[in-house]
Order: C-alpha cells, then sequence, then structure tokens
C-alpha cells in the first residue's frame, strides 16, 4: 500500500478518534460544571422509593464516544507501526491517546446512571436487581486509573480515598450476572457491578442505606426459606434432633 494513502488514514482515524473521545470528554466537563452550579437539595433516603438523578451524556455524545473508541485501537497501531517514512507519526500518535485517555478516564467519574433504591430492589439504568440477590455490598474509591476498597468501620482510612463508588456482588448460584465488555475489561471480576455516586449524597450514607434495604428484604425472606429448608430436609433429620 503507498505509504501517503497509509499516511492518511492514520490521520483520519487519529482524527476521529479526538474528535469522538475529545469531544465526549469535552462535554463530559462542561455537564459536570453545569451539575455542580445546580441548586442543590437535601435527599432523603428513607423513604420506600427513592430516584437519584446523575449528570449523564446526552445520545450524541455517547454515539461520537463509541466512534471514537473504535478508532482508537487502529489509529495506535497504524500510527506506531505503519508510518515508517513519516517518524513524526508514531511519537505525536503515542502522547495525542496518552494525553487525551488521561483527561478521559479523570472526566468520566462524574457521570453515573439514575438510581432508583425500593424495598424489593434497585434500579441501575436499565438493570433492574433485587435485594435478596446481593451478597455484598462495599464503598471503594475509584480513579482514573486504580480502585481502592474502602475500609470498613473501625478500620483506618486514608483521607484522600474517600469513598465514590459502590460495588455489589451478587449470588451467582440465583442469578446470571451480566457484565459489559468495558467491565470486563476492567478487571471488575469478582464484584457483578459498579454504582458510580454522583447524586448528591454521600457514598457512606448511600451505602448505608442500601445495607439497610438489604438486611429489611433479607428479613422478609427468612420465614419463606425457614419454610422451605425444613420441608426439604425433615426426612434427613436424625431422632435426637
Amino acid at each position: 500500500m503507498d505509504d501517503r494513502l497509509v499516511l492518511l488514514i492514520t490521520v483520519t482515524l487519529l482524527c476521529l478518534y479526538v474528535i469522538g473521545v475529545g469531544g465526549s470528554t469535552a462535554g463530559v466537563l462542561g455537564i459536570r460544571e453545569a451539575w455542580r452550579r445546580r441548586k442543590a437539595g437535601t435527599t432523603d433516603l428513607k423513604p420506600d422509593e427513592v430516584a437519584l438523578v446523575a449528570p449523564a451524556l446526552p445520545r450524541t455524545l455517547r454515539l461520537a464516544r463509541v466512534a471514537g473508541w473504535i478508532a482508537f485501537a487502529p489509529a495506535l497501531a497504524l500510527g506506531v507501526f505503519a508510518n515508517q517514512h513519516y517518524l513524526w507519526v508514531g511519537p505525536i500518535t503515542v502522547v495525542v491517546m496518552v494525553a487525551l485517555n488521561a483527561f478521559y478516564f479523570s472526566a468520566i467519574q462524574g457521570i453515573g446512571e439514575p438510581l432508583t433504591l425500593t424495598a424489593d430492589g434497585f434500579r441501575l439504568g436499565k438493570r433492574t436487581i433485587r435485594w435478596v440477590h446481593v451478597t455484598e455490598l462495599t464503598g471503594a474509591h475509584v480513579g482514573a486509573f486504580r480502585a481502592i476498597k474502602a475500609p470498613e468501620a473501625g478500620e483506618w482510612q486514608d483521607p484522600k480515598a474517600h469513598p465514590n463508588v459502590v460495588l455489589f456482588r451478587l449470588n451467582r448460584a440465583l442469578v446470571e450476572p451480566h457484565r459489559s465488555l468495558l467491565q470486563r475489561w476492567s478487571g471488575l471480576s469478582y464484584y457483578d457491578g459498579m454504582i458510580r455516586n454522583a447524586f448528591g449524597v454521600s457514598t457512606e450514607d448511600l451505602l448505608k442505606a442500601m445495607r439497610e434495604r438489604r438486611r429489611r428484604a433479607m428479613e422478609a425472606q427468612e420465614p419463606a426459606l425457614r419454610r422451605l429448608l425444613d420441608g426439604g430436609v425433615s426426612g434427613l433429620r436424625s431422632p435426637e434432633a
């Protein structure tokens, strides 16, 4: 293939990546600033149903972001390996991508999905999960390139690592977890989902409210579970039992 054609394809893909990912990054920064300046109010987490709204990307920016990430891998491969006669392409490609990725992953921390808490479970975006299927809820601090599990009560806590997400794990014997490709790629294997806290409430209060609702849901299920277990093992009990 002609070297000039390869250069043209590389530059086109790189521009598509910059427009897609860079444009969505700029959009995220604008949305976060508008969200920060909104009239803040107090959110009561005690009612039976609580709807929490988070800042979100509009559909246009989501499509631009997808297009940018699709162009990322081929643009990087062509820029680094396929333009041997244009030595300036490789360093520029790497510098642009490293810088833009750092801005993107830092900015995206303030974008979340709407969360609705009910007595039976919670809805995260379009996903509905029952409390009785949740085995663990824990807080964590997720930064641009790292994640730290938040300490439990009584443990030492790094003042710079306040929890900003809630991680949850499901009972895999009852439900099949659905993790996106991004979650699998980012290493989210033990936990089955992450709730970014961009709702204007503290993560500690949100985690406490979720754990309390899960506790009440489990207590409501105990009589039925006890009857099921008693009926299933009654014939296996020893005479001394």
